[in-house]
């Protein structure tokens, strides 16, 4: 599927899913506060927003301790219910937490953002490079289908 697809399907009224997953070619990374505004989606910056929630003082992200994947979702579920310029955010620098979780979380992680946020206020897209396989798996993009777009804008 391609991007205007997802965020058109997320876009629906009453629809349920309200996570999709862009798989950005190589050539799009580090443009994706453009690629928003193009697609007309509010730019978010994962990592940011995740570090601006972590307690003052902390020197640890805690996405290695157990049940990680928990506080990645936790920012899901805050960014969901959050009201925005738009009604659809285009989140990036999810690589860069996910590569904080052990493997058994990120998968863990996809199977409740796909399918445990439904019908949420604000829609999101994660962006994550085409090739990160390790991050999100081929069986992953084979049970998700509906929800993953790939190709560029």
């Amino acid at each position: 599927m391609d991007i205007r697809s997802l965020v058109q399907q997320l876009r629906q009224p009453g629809a349920r899913a309200g996570v999709g997953v862009w798989l950005l070619p190589h050539d799009h990374l580090g443009h994706e506060i453009k690629l928003a505004t193009r697609l007309d989606l509010h730019p978010l910056d994962a990592r940011e927003m995740y570090l601006a929630r972590l307690p003052a003082g902390a020197r640890f992200s805690g996405l290695t301790r157990p049940s990680g994947h928990q506080k990645l979702l936790d920012l899901l579920r805050v960014l969901t219910a959050g009201t925005y310029a738009r009604d659809c955010l285009l989140v990036h620098t999810v690589d860069l937490l996910l590569l904080g979780l052990e493997v058994d979380e990120r998968e863990r992680f996809w199977q409740a953002a796909l399918e445990g946020l439904p019908y949420p206020r604000s829609k999101l897209v994660l962006t994550l490079p085409k090739d990160a396989h390790a991050l999100f798996p081929p069986q992953l993009m084979q049970r998700y289908a509906a929800l993953i777009a790939q190709g560029s804008l």
